[in-house]
């Protein structure tokens, strides 16, 4: 009874087992799978061989050479106050004005002391002429008493005038000899006393010039049309002599200061020795300017050498101070390729379509060029007009690697 037990499951087992090697004996074969290789979709760039200006970024700071400070032409006090840090200016506008009355009695002090040696000049030539009329009366009178003591000396000889008389006649000679010397020497004196009182009067004309001019500049006017820079001072301030009152620079002539770097530094020198005009642009205020590099600094550091762009012509939003971003042109480069930035692989190199798939060239990258979007310049042998360059920036490229490009 228990063998009958045990042989069930035994033949239960063994029919199991037949029937699933029948089944795996008799299954389907697959055609064995065949590995295809990926293909990405890619967007490309034709390749146009033409002489192309690159340009180069620099970013400088808007400066004004002829920026000027107004100061104060003496000890005072502000009167009025009539602009405004930051406000547009007419040339001729009153901007500051100091009180009057710490000025005008200069004015009147310094024409006073000029009225005085004039004066004082004057009379210095109506006594030389007095002096000199004066002087011919005295040398006949001179000439006189020379006379008596000579004919008193022969009458004493003759005895016929007595030694007291004689030494009379010589002390009035004597007494004429003095006076004549006296007046020769006030006559003498004349031209030096005159000189004197001429550069006197040079010295009270000066200060009247000085006090007339401090008078004037109390009272500052913009010199230029422009932009109040800084203002200093209020109404009812004590002010001294020098101090600055405002500052203020014309609305034309700006320029920006830029750094020009030192890789780039000989090819912008040698063009400037060469009478070259070099260009830039700047996008400000949803406009473009237009800036010529003037000159360049005249020394230089590790970075570079600084360059000064003035502004062609004015522009209202424009401002000292302000930051710019210049795009200076430089020399066209024969050959020259436009390509987006997204064709450049490791700064220096491209991807060009062969047969469908890409081959690494390394390329000399020139420069940038402006426009919309902006693109790099870049040359190389190995590529010819017309060849397709990869443009989308693929983390796996490779050489080998196959694209298609997207229609």
């Amino acid at each position: 009874m228990s063998y009958k037990k045990l042989l069930l499951p035994l033949a239960l087992l063994i029919i199991g087992i037949v029937g699933f090697a029948a089944l795996k004996a008799t299954r389907p074969k697959q055609a064995p799978v065949t590995p295809q290789e990926r293909i990405w979709k890619v967007d490309t760039v034709a390749a146009r061989l033409a002489s192309l200006s690159p340009t180069l970024t620099l970013t400088g700071q808007v400066e004004s050479p002829a920026q000027t400070s107004a100061a104060a032409p003496g000890l005072g006090r502000i009167a009025r106050v009539l602009a405004r840090e930051g406000q547009a200016v007419s040339r001729g506008q009153v901007l500051v004005e100091m009180d009057s009355r710490d000025f005008a009695p200069r004015v009147e002090q310094a024409r006073g002391q000029v009225q005085e040696l004039d004066a004082a000049i004057k009379s210095e030539e109506l006594r030389h002429t007095s002096d000199l009329d004066q002087l011919a009366q005295e040398r006949k009178l001179l000439d006189f008493a020379a006379a008596d003591v000579a004919r008193f000396e022969q009458l004493q000889k003759e005895n016929f005038y007595s030694k007291a008389a004689v030494d009379q006649s010589r002390s009035s000679l004597t007494q004429r000899q003095i006076t004549v010397r006296t007046r020769e020497l006030a006559v003498a004196d004349h031209q030096a006393r005159l000189a004197q009182l001429n550069a006197r009067l040079s010295q009270a004309k000066s200060n009247l010039d000085q006090a007339e001019l401090a008078l004037v500049r109390s009272r500052v006017v913009a010199p230029f049309n422009g932009y109040i820079a800084k203002l200093q001072v209020a109404a009812g301030d004590q002010v001294n002599n020098g101090q600055t009152l405002l500052s203020l620079y014309p609305s034309d002539g700006l320029e920006v200061r830029a750094k020009i770097p030192a890789p780039n530094q000989d090819e912008i020198l040698t063009r400037l020795g060469k009478g070259a005009r070099l260009k830039a642009t700047a996008e400000i205020g949803g406009q473009t300017l237009g800036f010529s590099l003037n000159r360049v600094a005249g020394a230089a550091d590790a970075r570079g050498l600084d360059g000064f762009f003035r502004l062609d012509g004015s522009h209202a939003n424009l401002r000292v101070g302000s930051l710019v971003t210049l795009h200076l042109e430089r020399a066209a480069a024969v050959n020259a390729i436009a390509i987006p930035y997204t064709a450049l692989y490791g700064g220096n190199s491209v991807y060009k379509l062969e047969q469908g798939r890409l081959k690494l060239i390394a390329v000399n990258v020139l420069g940038e060029r402006p426009g919309n979007p902006p693109s790099l310049l870049v040359q190389s042998p190995a590529i010819q007009d017309g060849d397709r360059l990869l443009a989308t920036h693929l983390p796996n490229a490779t050489t080998g690697l196959r694209v298609e490009p997207v229609r």
